[in-house]
């Protein structure tokens, strides 16, 4: 303010100081609730979790915060929620342990024993230390040796006596500083009480005025512990939701608020009894007079918790955003002479699957762009393509190309199909077309009237055996109910598939496959999907692979998705199981067999090779640009894409999605 008057004069500083203390400023920063929306960016919780939350400006007392994934943690079942609201405190008090780096018997002196010096107190209690509660009020060190710590001393003239006497005149290993005062008694006690080549950690509000002398003699190392630990105030971390990884930053703010919480759900720490008195918020104007109150004896230890009345969630159905739809049906260009083919991503899956498939099918291997080096070589050399590509992206705009493959990793599908259909090119995209609704929007945007083909790889509905099912149970129309399990087993955690930005995870990557199945067999659009799952515990990841969908056709049919990211790989990965009318059912065993049952009869076939139609879907993709008909409609390829981003989002939410109409 001095520097301010100085350059702008008296009068603007004096309306600056008005203007800031009329401005309202929302308050608190630990709280616990429960989820009742959340965003695409918030993996890892649904709808309904309880969570504890952290951070000024976000964990406000407020009946509805709006919390950043990385300042949340789950609460245990075990753990009550107005305990739960304290675990940011407790990760204040726990950051400030770490920073002393106390080992298992070591003396520590919590200097201060106001509610994070009591905590503190039973954390190191927890870690097997010597704890002693020093603090200026007899109750507050009386409260804390009646709940764990080992010693009280009330500071006074005789402190540093009886210290030396507890610790057979060595002294205090490491000193955790959790007052709170103007003066710069409490470290320099603290700085006193320690022993030679001891330590302190500040973690309260205390001014650092220390006399060099016993820092000096003693060669203390001292620290200041900044809140709840790495990754507070730094916006990549906490707003913008980017991990640090485990390896490096083993414990983060939020991997601190959840350690507090599982130390209470596993018994080793209590907090409830520092929870003083939980208030109505139409009594918070009692609650918080009663933190000021001028007799200090009036003044509750442990924390009044404020206490809101259940907010209701609204009860209409969550719709994805409004699809465009396509005008009406455009003639498709097609190709006259062999399609030639360029691809974007020379990888393993187009180099064993795709690419043959393309070869046999009599379209030429023109240009190849995309991928590494070595990839791309390899191509050109082993599979014959004529040439590179300069860049992936040429490979849209090349005039020696009618047909652009795309089969580089998920998050580039949506830009180099959207390029490719912009620049008149047929395209054939392996799945998913987009892991987000907007590149979904564009995509099919560019698609609608453009004349040309557009293809997704969605290769099981051309299978022999899911051809023959579906064939047999339409024989009788009406509605039906279907089954599809899928036993997808475990990826690593660090798999790319796993990461939102460039996988979208395994329901958008690999899901769809399955979402598109049963379109197929019903041969109804999709109007809704409700989905409901959990990540494995055994192989955390943010996105969940552990999940069921239920998805609601037009016709009143219903189809179930089971995706087990988990189990044992002896299980056959994919059965879909069919029940039709007029008494018809079928069932499929991972391509390798069927069974078609009317009424009282089966028959049964086996496949000694397992046909998931990727050659078939390759021959229709060409045979479509050439003018022979288009193998799946692109309504069918938007129902199919919309549906299962609506299948996510029904994750995020915890409730059924309406699917836009399309087409």
């Amino acid at each position: 303010m001095i520097d301010k008057a100085r350059t702008e004069g008296l009068k603007a500083t004096r309306a600056a100081v008005q203007n800031k203390l009329i401005e309202e400023t929302a308050v608190g920063y630990s709280s616990a609730g429960t989820i009742i929306e959340v965003g695409p960016e918030a993996v890892g919780f649904t709808v309904g979790d309880r969570v504890a939350c952290c951070g000024g400006g976000n964990a406000n007392h407020a009946e509805i915060c709006a919390m950043p994934r990385n300042q949340m943690a789950l609460v245990p079942e075990s753990v009550p929620l107005a305990t739960a609201s304290l675990a940011t405190i407790g990760a204040i008090a726990l950051h400030g342990v770490r920073l002393a780096e106390p080992e298992l018997g070591e003396r520590v002196a919590v200097i201060g024993s106001g509610l994070v010096g009591q905590i503190a107190c039973r954390l190191l209690r927890a870690q097997g230390a010597e704890v002693f509660a020093l603090d200026v009020d007899a109750g507050r060190v009386d409260y804390a040796v009646s709940h764990g710590a080992d010693h009280g001393i009330v500071v006074g003239d005789s402190t540093k006596d009886e210290i030396r006497e507890l610790t057979n005149g060595h002294g205090i290993d490491r000193v955790v500083v959790t007052a709170a005062s103007g003066s710069p008694e409490p470290l320099v006690l603290g700085a006193e009480i320690a022993r030679d080549r001891g330590s302190m950690v500040l973690v309260g509000a205390v001014p650092i005025e220390i006399p060099r002398a016993p820092l000096y003699e003693k060669e203390i190392s001292f620290r200041v512990s900044r809140s709840y630990g790495p990754g507070r105030y730094d916006p990549d971390y906490e707003e913008r939701g980017n991990d640090y990884p485990i390896g490096y930053v083993r414990w983060t703010e939020q991997r601190n608020l959840e350690a507090v919480l599982d130390l209470q759900a596993r018994g080793l720490i209590n907090l409830d009894d520092l929870v003083d008195e939980v208030v109505p918020v139409d009594e918070a104007e009692r609650a918080y007079s009663r933190l000021v109150a001028d007799d200090h004896s009036e003044r509750p230890l442990g924390a009044i918790v404020l206490e809101y009345e259940d907010t209701e969630v609204p009860e209409e159905e969550p719709q994805l955003t409004q699809a465009v739809l396509p005008p009406e049906s455009t003639q498709v260009v097609p190709v006259t002479g062999p399609v030639r083919i360029g691809l974007i991503g020379p990888g393993s899956f187009a180099s064993r699957i795709l690419l043959p498939a393309f070869v046999d099918s009599g379209a030429i291997l023109e240009v190849v762009g995309g991928g590494s080096g070595p990839s791309a070589e390899s191509a050109v050399r082993q599979k014959g393509f004529s040439r590179f590509a300069p860049s992936a992206a040429s490979v849209c705009q090349d005039e020696g190309v009618d047909a652009v493959v795309i089969a580089t990793r998920h998050d580039s599908h949506a830009e180099y199909a959207r390029s490719a259909l912009d620049s008149g090119k047929h395209v054939f995209c392996e799945k998913p077309l987009a892991t987000d609704v907007a590149g979904l929007d564009s995509v099919m945007e560019a698609a609608s009237g453009s004349g040309r083909i557009l293809a997704v790889g969605f290769n099981r509905r051309f299978a022999p055996m899911v051809r023959q099912l579906q064939g047999h149970i339409r024989q009788v129309p009406g509605p039906i109910t279907a089954t599809f399990r899928v036993s997808a087993g475990l990826l690593p955690p660090d798999h790319w598939t796993h990461d939102i930005e460039i996988g979208g995870g395994r329901i958008v990557g690999e899901g769809c496959h399955f979402i598109d199945v049963l379109r197929f067999v019903v041969g109804e659009p999709i109007e809704s999907v409700y989905a409901a799952g959990h990540g494995h515990p055994e192989n955390p990841v943010k996105a969940k692979d552990r999940v069921s969908l239920t998805l609601s056709f037009a016709d009143g049919s219903s189809g179930q998705v089971t995706y087990a990211g988990q189990g044992s790989p002896k299980v056959s990965k994919e059965r879909l199981e069919v029940f039709g009318n007029g008494g018809l059912s079928a069932i499929m065993d991972d391509y390798g067999s069927l069974e078609l049952y009317s009424g009282s009869q089966v028959k049964r076939s086996s496949a000694k090779t397992k046909d998931k139609g990727h050659a078939e879907e390759i021959a229709s993709f060409v045979a479509a640009v050439k003018g022979e008909g288009d193998p799946v409609p692109l309504e069918e390829i938007g129902n199919v894409s919309y549906a299962t981003l609506a299948a996510v989002r029904s994750l995020e939410t915890g409730r059924p999605v309406r699917v836009p109409p399309f087409g």
